[in-house]
């Protein structure tokens, strides 16, 4: 029955755009917007968790490697007319580089200057968007971001400019993020992220070297934060104000609501976060009131997050 209840649940994600249609005609714009914005936050959330959740390092730099793609992507994409796969990985690739660069310096500090370090790069990569104008064009912005256009050199191509083929976009994004953030934290190397999380002394007693495995996550995280390029090839502009420390608040909301290290969690906190405010709208007085309840409800009732009050649950049924 679990078996058959996922497949439904999945046929029906695929479907979103045609249910949708069907159901709230009128509202199907707006909705699919909800779903695409879902899916790009459930990709940079868990990009975040495996920093976080898997090698315990409270890290707030992600605005800044979130800002790098999305900048990379945009300049590539209207200055030299890049095609969207090849600023898409070169997005990736600068957000991984600029990681690597700053991530040995800060994991040698102690834990909570980690987190301030981390926290003054997101806020340092903000000001120089802001101010760097010749590249980023500051407050000013850059537009004209084209729509992504999918296919090889030479062979067909099919450019995305409906909701429907971007919100596919997005999950296929989010699917492709799922399968290595499940394949990265599982296995062997998941056992030696959960090492360095749970006993760094221990672990390195052991021969695994804890700087070799948080710099790995620091880096895969960041490059997976390029997700910013999907970002600003859905709304066709970029600006520093995307990049705002906010950003880390929403993820941290994200991964701690659903449950840290958790895959099932993560995914169920970006939807809790990011489509159920906007749900809330069609009751705008009782919104925030609603919003606010079920979050504190979650944090007394399960403080480890949904994940874990979901086994609760699954573990009293199996008791029966």
């Amino acid at each position: 029955m679990r078996r058959a209840a996922t497949l439904v649940l999945a046929a029906a994600v695929v479907a979103a755009p045609w249910l949708v249609a069907v159901v709230v005609p009128r509202q199907q714009r707006y909705l699919l917007h909800v779903l695409i914005f879902t899916a790009l936050f459930a990709t940079l959330a868990l990009s975040y968790d495996l920093v976080v959740g898997h090698v315990g390092s409270l890290s707030l730099a992600h605005p800044a490697f979130f800002g790098v793609g999305a900048y990379a992507a945009a300049i590539l994409a209207t200055r030299a007319h890049w095609p969207f796969l090849a600023d898409l990985l070169a997005a990736a690739l600068a957000a991984a580089v600029v990681a690597a660069l700053v991530g040995v310096p800060l994991f040698r500090l102690t834990e909570h200057a980690f987190a301030v370090g981390t926290l003054g790069l997101a806020l340092v990569a903000g000001i120089v968007a802001n101010n760097w104008v010749e590249v980023t064009r500051g407050p000013l912005c850059i537009t004209g971001i084209p729509k992504p256009v999918l296919g090889l050199p030479g062979g067909p191509m099919v450019a995305i400019t409906t909701l429907p083929g971007y919100y596919w976009l997005a999950l296929a994004a989010l699917v492709a993020v799922a399968l290595l953030y499940r394949r990265l934290t599982t296995f062997r190397l998941g056992r030696a992220f959960h090492a360095v999380r749970d006993n760094e002394p221990l672990a390195g007693a052991a021969g695994i070297d804890p700087l070799r495995y948080r710099m790995l996550a620091f880096t895969i995280g960041a490059a997976l934060a390029g997700v910013g390029a999907l970002y600003v090839h859905y709304l066709s502009v970029m600006c520093p104000e995307e990049m705002t420390v906010a950003l880390t608040v929403n993820l941290l909301v994200i991964v701690f609501l659903g449950g840290v290290g958790s895959l099932r969690g993560v995914l169920l906190g970006a939807v809790l976060f990011t489509a159920l405010p906007e749900v809330l709208r069609l009751a705008p007085t009782w919104r925030l009131v609603i919003y606010g309840a079920l979050l504190l409800l979650v944090v007394v009732r399960s403080p480890e997050g949904i994940e874990s009050l979901l086994r609760r649950v699954s573990g009293a049924r199996a008791g029966r």
